[in-house]
């Protein structure tokens, strides 16, 4: 298989190929998702995708609770404050617990967890299916073209515009700050 694989997508090369009509190991559609997949995790500033047993340095606060970067958490393996094994409970939401206040230190604990979605949720899916077919259609696209002294250029980035759709499913999984 190709470095454009489905691993990378939010959404299957198969149902992108279904929708717009080429075979799914075509380069240009693997592209086109990828690309799509991409600007989803990026404006919702989450990969979606289930990653496990990612190793991560947050933070201690001073305080008994630390939020997680990422969420849904699937599971917390370990958490290390300073090289120790420390006691926690840990929510769905992203939240870790601690017995005690932790110390006021930066970079003092080590979190070990599994975060994501498997599946991916079928909004998801289709926001990032809808994308891609749109991207599809202008790769390669006029780009530009002259015309005696006068030449155009146009961003492929602005030809593609989003729906309803992407913007509920990139509101409803996004993670932070609004960008």
């Amino acid at each position: 298989m190709s470095e454009l694989t489905e691993t990378r997508t939010l959404a299957a090369a198969e149902d992108l190929a279904m929708r717009i009509g080429c075979k799914a190991d075509d380069g240009k559609l693997l592209l086109s998702l990828r690309l799509a997949s991409d600007r989803f995790a990026g404006q919702s500033h989450n990969p979606i995708a289930k990653v496990e047993h990612e190793e991560i340095v947050l933070d201690a606060t001073g305080t008994r609770s630390v939020r997680l970067p990422l969420w849904p958490v699937l599971a917390v393996d370990r958490v290390l404050l300073s090289g120790t094994l420390v006691d926690f409970e840990w929510s769905a939401d992203g939240m870790l617990r601690f017995e005690r206040p932790l110390p006021d230190r930066w970079r003092a604990l080590m979190v070990t967890y599994s975060h994501g979605y498997d599946p991916i949720p079928g909004d998801v899916s289709d926001a990032v299916l809808e994308q891609a077919a749109a991207i599809y259609q202008v790769l390669p696209g006029l780009a530009s073209y002259t015309t005696g002294a006068e030449s155009r250029t146009y961003s492929l980035a602005l030809s593609v515009g989003t729906s309803a759709a992407w913007s509920a499913a990139v509101d409803k999984y996004r993670i932070g700050l609004a960008s």
